[in-house]
């Protein structure tokens, strides 16, 4: 057993030294090179040892001959043509990479390839003057087709830019015509009114797709298929599609779209002829620069010419034997070393080539063991070293992966048992809201449609409600957003509580929460169920050791007397929400099919408001408040009107809830304070010095923390001192928050005036007309509207007035249509009036012939009210008649 073992080993010795084993690259290449060297050494010196024979033997020849004169003369031309060749070598070499960079600046057209364009054709000019310099040939034909050939490589490059941007405009011809038909099918989708509409749109989106696939599958353009082939066809179809349906396209989608869609097409067929011409005109460049091409190959030489004479000819009879005799030992010399050295090569390629395949082998075998997740065992040694090296290395990793795939297996238990806890939490999270603990929209969903199957079964109703804080932003950015989130947990709590045993409650998103009741005998029970969760928000919240009082807005919709399934239920319940807001605070609304209808109108309204602020429809109006007694205007409120397209014009009244629900009230109104300033500017830079304007703030805009930053930015860019202007704020916007009060000292510091507008229709008290920075208190029409025949309404507003005028306010009285109500304002001093009895608003060309017109009027208007008895009637509340208790003077 020794001895074979023994044999064994020298064996493997033995052939790890035949095949140098032991030896690396290295050594083996400089073996080889030596050879290698030692060859070309010797046939060196059997060449310099020949080179000198021949030498003396030409020289003996042409000692013994002399050469004619043609003879020379043509080796001379020999000797010409070489170098003309070698030139013409540089200058083909040139005009090759030329081309080159011809054929990728027009695939890629970048800045790369532009720069690599303009590179060659430098190069090449310059080496067309070398040539023509060193050679001496006359720049005619030559140069000629190597300028012609510039020139169809500029056209080359145009045409190719030229059909990428016909392409790409082709492209996005398609892409807006099919995002266009796509925006108007998922509008008819969410319109179930609209669904006849669709088939038409459907039809042409089918149409845009058949053009899209046509375009796609050309890899060319014919000229042949100009009007045959099958993009041509698809836009034809699509173009009939689109008059056949013009009258159902155009109910459906509008003329607009119909109009942009129809001008597309057109596009689409005027881009694709250009196209298929650019085409013609692309492989036309093309064809002659392949014929210039062939022909400057052509005209210049292509290689070296051979030898016309043949030196040594008539060389006597006894040279090429001595020259035989003489080459004869150094041929032997070269044939052995060759041979040698071929051995040498042969035996190190051999041996070389057994010392990498095998241990490439092993290892090769080894990695697929380790690949399949076995463990290899010890890869033997035995080639060359650098191979034994990385079998070391090897072995050594494959310890390693061992021992980390022993560890990858623990982890990966470890990890399988945390992915499975994990997904447990996060299949709780999914199905609840992260900030309440309660059921999220996705739970919502799932449970809703779960109860309604159960009720579809037991033939019992199910109440939807939706419901909304009331004036929770302005919770929000009174007391911070960290304190809202803990209000809205607090009213999730009561929720929860009041849907105990009952069903179960939901945040919808925000501040929106849905409640469902379940298991009801009849609507009037779920009417009852809504009722009472108004009003279970009567009792305040208890949120950090602070009672929050919260009301809120519930719509309701029961199953399956309004809907049959959850989104539409929801969607109803949400209907009846904006009735229940519309209604005020603390409100219950059932749905009803006509809200649908008004949801459906204040959408309409909602995009046309889109639109009217894209395209600049909205105008601005004035109204000047006169002073009673100097009669003249102190400055002009701005009212905001909607032009319609048949010139008339659309009152705030109809727009601005929906412009407030939508929060598009804050575009238009950061555009009514643009454009209000900047005509101020211009007034009062011009014909009107004095000129102020009173401009509407919305609550939005207000509470906006950036308001008072934009208000000092426009003043500054229009030039505008900031006591021109003042700022009309209502009663909703004006509470006695910290913030609110903040903001307000801001304004007061810069020198805007405020005014509170519409005072006596709100909730704020009394003591907020002594804690806000006012400058002025405009009571409402709904004061004055009963001012003349009301004897009440006389004394609240007598009263009102002499109160702001006690606090240092200035005081307007709006609504002001009757001369009875002038008649009965005439006694207070320093107020100032507004209203249809003095002048309507006016757009801003007759705002200026009317402040000439108006101290005339207004003395008329006095005159007449002074002329009225001095006593008058009053409607009591009950609707009896008695007389006078109210005179013009004294009271």
């Amino acid at each position: 057993m020794n001895a074979r073992h023994l044999f064994k080993r020298q064996y493997v010795r033995l052939k790890g030294w035949l095949t140098l084993g032991s030896i690396g690259i290295l050594p083996r290449l400089i073996i080889a090179f030596a050879s290698v060297g030692a060859l070309a050494a010797t046939a060196n010196l059997i060449v310099e040892n020949g080179v000198a024979i021949l030498e003396h033997q030409r020289t003996v020849a042409l000692e013994r001959s002399e050469l004619d004169a043609k003879q020379i003369i043509a080796l001379r031309e020999s000797m010409g043509r070489a170098r003309t060749a070698a030139k013409s070598a540089e200058l083909l070499s040139a005009l090759g990479e030329f081309d080159r960079a011809v054929q990728e600046h027009a695939d890629a057209d970048s800045r790369a390839s532009a720069e690599r364009y303009v590179h060659t054709r430098n190069a090449l000019d310059r080496t067309l003057g070398k040539y023509l310099a060193e050679t001496g040939a006359t720049p005619g034909q030559l140069a000629r087709l190597i300028a012609e050939h510039k020139s169809s490589a500029d056209q080359l490059v145009q045409a190719r830019r030229a059909r990428r941007e016909l392409l790409t405009k082709y492209s996005g011809l398609v892409t807006g015509m099919d995002l266009r038909a796509r925006t108007s099918i998922e509008q008819s989708w969410k319109t179930p009114s609209r669904a006849a509409a669709r088939e038409p749109l459907l039809e042409v989106r089918a149409q845009i797709d058949a053009v899209r696939a046509a375009f796609a599958a050309r890899g060319a353009f014919d000229a042949r298929e100009l009007d045959t082939g099958a993009l041509a066809g698809a836009e034809r179809s699509l173009a009939a599609t689109l008059r056949t349906r013009e009258p159902a396209l155009r109910r459906s989608a509008g003329a607009d779209w119909y109009q942009v869609m129809s001008s597309d097409v057109q596009a689409l067929t005027t881009t694709r002829v250009a196209l298929f011409r650019n085409e013609e005109r692309r492989m036309a460049t093309h064809d002659a620069f392949a014929r210039q091409l062939r022909k400057l190959v052509e005209l210049l030489p292509a290689g070296f010419p051979d030898a016309p004479l043949e030196l040594g000819a008539q060389s006597d009879a006894t040279t090429p034997a001595s020259a035989a005799a003489d080459a004869g030992p150094n041929r032997s010399l070269v044939a052995w070393v060759s041979a040698v050295v071929l051995v040498v090569l042969f035996y190190l390629c051999v041996a070389t080539i057994l010392s990498i395949v095998r241990p490439v082998r092993r290892l090769l075998a080894a990695t697929h063991r380790l690949a399949r997740g076995e463990n290899a065992r010890v890869v033997a040694t035995g080639g060359i070293r650098e191979l034994d090296t990385l079998t070391a290395a090897f072995n050594s990793m494959a310890h390693q992966l061992a021992t980390a795939r022993d560890a990858a297996r623990d982890a990966q238990q470890r990890l399988e048992a945390k992915v499975e806890e994990r997904t447990r939490q996060l299949q709780e999270l999914a199905e609840q809201d992260p900030l309440t603990g309660i059921a999220n929209r996705r739970q919502l969903f799932g449970a809703l449609n779960e109860a309604l199957q159960r009720a579809s079964t037991c033939g019992e109703r199910i109440g939807v409600f939706f419901l909304d804080i009331d004036n929770f932003k302005t919770l929000n950015d009174s007391m911070g957003h960290p304190y809202g989130d803990r209000v809205l947990i607090a009213i999730a709590r009561r929720l929860e509580a009041i849907a105990q045993a009952r069903g179960f409650a939901a945040r919808f998103g925000g501040d929106e929460f849905t409640l469902v009741q379940q298991g009801a005998a009849d609507a009037e029970e779920i009417l009852a169920f809504g009722t009472a969760i108004v009003r279970a928000f009567d009792t305040p919240l208890q949120v950090d050791d602070r009672e929050v009082i919260v009301s809120v807005s519930v719509g309701a919709s029961v199953f399956p007397d309004h809907e049959q399934d959850a989104e539409a239920l929801l969607r109803a319940a949400d209907a009846a929400l904006f009735r229940a807001k519309a209604l005020g605070r603390s409100q219950l609304a059932t749905f009803t099919p006509e809200l649908l209808v008004t949801a459906s109108a204040r959408f309409a309204i909602e995009q046309r408001l889109r639109r009217a602020i894209q395209g600049d429809e909205f105008e601005l109006f004035y109204q000047p408040l006169i002073n009673i007694e100097t009669h003249e205007v102190e400055l002009v409120e701005a009212l905001i009107r909607w032009r319609t397209p048949d010139g008339g014009y659309r009152s705030p009244d109809e727009f601005l809830t929906v412009a407030e629900e939508s929060g598009l009230i804050v575009e238009i109104s950061d555009w009514v304070l643009r454009t209000a300033i900047c005509t101020a500017a211009r007034w009062h830079r011009g014909a009107w010095s004095d000129a102020r304007v009173a401009i509407n703030v919305s609550p939005r805009q207000f509470l906006d923390y950036r308001f008072v930053n934009k208000l000092e930015e426009l003043l500054r860019e229009y030039d505008l001192p900031a006591h021109c202007l003042e700022l009309e704020l209502t009663e909703s916007v004006l509470q006695t928050g910290a913030h609110t009060i903040r903001t307000l000292d801001q304004l007061r510091a810069i020198g805007v005036a405020i005014a509170l507008d519409d005072f006596g229709t709100g909730y704020s008290s009394l003591a907020s007309l002594q804690r806000l920075p006012l400058t002025r208190v405009k009571l409402d029409r709904s004061l004055i509207a009963g001012i003349d025949d009301n004897a009440r309404s006389a004394a609240i507003a007598r009263a009102t007035i002499a109160l702001c005028r006690g606090l240092g306010l200035d005081v307007t009285a709006e609504g002001v249509e009757r001369v009875e109500q002038l008649a009965m304002l005439l006694p207070h001093r320093a107020i100032s009036l507004q209203g249809y009895l003095f002048s309507r608003p006016v757009s801003v060309s007759g705002l200026l012939p009317l402040l000439e017109r108006l101290p005339d009027l207004c003395k008329e208007l006095k005159q007449a009210a002074q002329q009225l008895p001095v006593q008058t009637k009053f409607t009591t509340r009950t609707g009896e008649r008695r007389k006078g208790g109210l005179t013009l003077v004294g009271e």
